[in-house]
């Protein structure tokens, strides 16, 4: 390079620091970790949804709590409520994870950026210094005539404008990364603050858990002093348990005795040949729908709590006793509306003599089921939509339990039991 007719660095040189610098602070205004920045909202999002069903939780429990006696319900509430704090919990952990990613890059951006700033700083100031040095017409005039030769004088006159049309455009970029560069320092401040927010919000649900713990111990003590009543209870339950799934096999057997026709498969000796279970076009088309929206259905109460699985389990309060559960059973309000979680046919009502009414809506080879009924708004027959009331729920004993079940009919009429939960918007 020619220093006599470039004193300290050429056009194309600071040119390229300014590109450079135009992205840095490009980069400086937009989010630093995207990526982190959406996960940090999906948390947000989790946090707020457990928030609402802890929230409906506590509103369940401090209703039981109202009737002034311990419940088996109760106990399955708490048990919830500490489930879902426990969620909440490890979700502001993995916020605060991410918070601390975030101030973590965000610091490490920075200095970066000042680094390339000091950088692009002193080259201005050599910028300004050599523009003091030509800063009149005479200055400029002698340094160009100064040249060797007319093609160096042709070069020193375009240098300088170029040079000044770079520092004009270098200030500005500085100025502006500048800006963004105090915008991303005010940012890492929030994270911290959110992150101060976080850690107290957590030691706050950390109390409310030890007082849910608490609090279901004192309502477990309490039940175990009534153990004869509980197993009596329980024996009911069992009871009314299989009066409603014999109910429910014997409408759905009814169902496929009108729609069947004899298999294509030979009879196994001693035994009747076995009859297929058949579809309509509509029935079909129904069938693939309900399918297709598996773990999108809406629950069948608005709002509450889920207190007992599919499957079998232990009882909330008798130890070394095992309860098998048909269907999900969801605590909620008295009075609370049943409502469908899909669209189709009601094929039946069900009364179970001391556990109140069931429905049974037919959606293809799919059957769900919604018991634990005081009374039906819907008759065998009736089309009903997704989210249509099919019944109120029925309270006893202080407790009211919306219970649903779906089944689902085999190609040779076999009927299978499915878990609710694989199939509901969780």
């Amino acid at each position: 390079m020619d220093r006599s007719t470039y004193p300290f660095a050429s056009p194309t040189s600071s040119s390229r620091w300014s590109s450079r610098l135009l992205v840095l602070a490009l980069l400086l205004g937009t989010s630093f970790a995207p990526a982190w920045a959406q996960g940090r909202k999906e948390l947000e999002r989790k946090r707020d949804a457990l928030d609402a069903q802890i929230k409906e939780t506590s509103a369940l429990i401090e209703k039981s709590r109202s009737q002034q006696r311990n419940t088996a319900q109760q106990v399955q509430l708490l048990d919830a409520q500490i489930r879902q704090r426990q969620e909440l919990i490890a979700t502001m952990n993995s916020e605060m994870f991410r918070v601390d990613q975030e101030i973590q890059t965000g610091r490490d951006s920075t200095r970066l950026l000042e680094g390339d700033l000091e950088k692009l700083k002193d080259e201005y100031a050599r910028m300004v210094q050599f523009a003091y040095m030509n800063r009149n017409a005479y200055d400029r005039l002698s340094y160009i005539f100064a040249a060797e030769s007319f093609a160096q004088a042709f070069r020193r006159s375009r240098y300088l404008e170029q040079l000044a049309q770079q520092r004009r455009q270098q200030a500005e970029l500085i100025n502006d990364a500048r800006n963004a560069l105090g915008a991303k320092l005010n940012d890492l401040e929030a994270r911290k603050m959110e992150k101060s927010r976080l850690l107290d919000r957590q030691m706050v649900e950390t109390r409310k858990l030890t007082n849910d713990r608490s609090g279901q111990q004192d309502a477990l003590a309490g039940l175990r002093k009534e153990e004869g009543q509980l197993k009596q209870t329980l024996t009911r339950q069992e009871r009314q348990r299989q009066e409603l799934a014999s109910a429910i096999r014997k409408a759905i057997e009814e169902e496929i005795a009108k729609s069947r026709k004899p298999s294509s498969k030979p009879a196994l000796p001693g035994k009747a040949r076995e009859m297929e279970f058949t579809m309509t076009p509509e029935a079909k088309e129904l069938n693939a729908d309900f399918e297709n929206n598996k773990g999108r259905l809406p629950w069948p109460v608005e709002k509450g709590t889920i207190t007992s699985g599919f499957g079998k389990q232990a009882h909330p309060v008798l130890r070394g006793i095992m309860i098998e559960n048909n269907g999900l059973d969801i605590g909620c309000m008295p009075g609370a509306p049943v409502r469908a979680i899909f669209r189709g046919e009601v094929s039946s009502v069900i009364v179970i003599p001391g556990a109140g009414k069931a429905v049974m809506v037919s959606h293809g080879a799919y059957r769900t089921v919604y018991s634990n009924l005081r009374d039906v708004s819907v008759n065998k027959g009736d089309k009903v939509e997704t989210k249509q009331q099919v019944g109120t729920v029925m309270t006893e004993e202080g407790t009211s339990t919306a219970h649903i079940e779906i089944w689902k009919i085999g190609k040779d009429g076999q009927l299978q039991k499915m878990d609710p939960a694989d199939w509901l918007l969780q």
